[in-house]
């Protein structure tokens, strides 16, 4: 049974970081402490407490995050793999 939990922490360690991708946020005179600001306030909105994360993962609908975003004016994208 242990082997199984290990194995599922596992496997969805690897899927999350295989399906969340560094989002870039965009908006004209857009200075670092108004992006913080904003994105505390979407991370309140878009909080899903039924979400499975990793521990220090914010738990956060990702296209309601998205669409809060664009409604403050901001182009969401995800960022070019280096």
């Amino acid at each position: 049974m242990r082997r199984l939990a290990v194995a599922l922490v596992l496997a969805a360690a690897a899927l999350t970081g295989c399906a969340t991708g560094e989002w870039v946020y965009e908006k004209p005179g857009l200075t670092p402490a108004k992006l913080d600001h904003d994105m505390v306030s979407c991370r309140k909105e878009a909080f899903d407490p039924r979400a499975i994360t990793l521990p220090g993962v914010k738990r956060v609908d990702r296209p309601a995050f998205n669409r809060c975003m664009e409604r403050k004016g901001y182009s969401a994208r995800t960022a070019a793999p280096p």
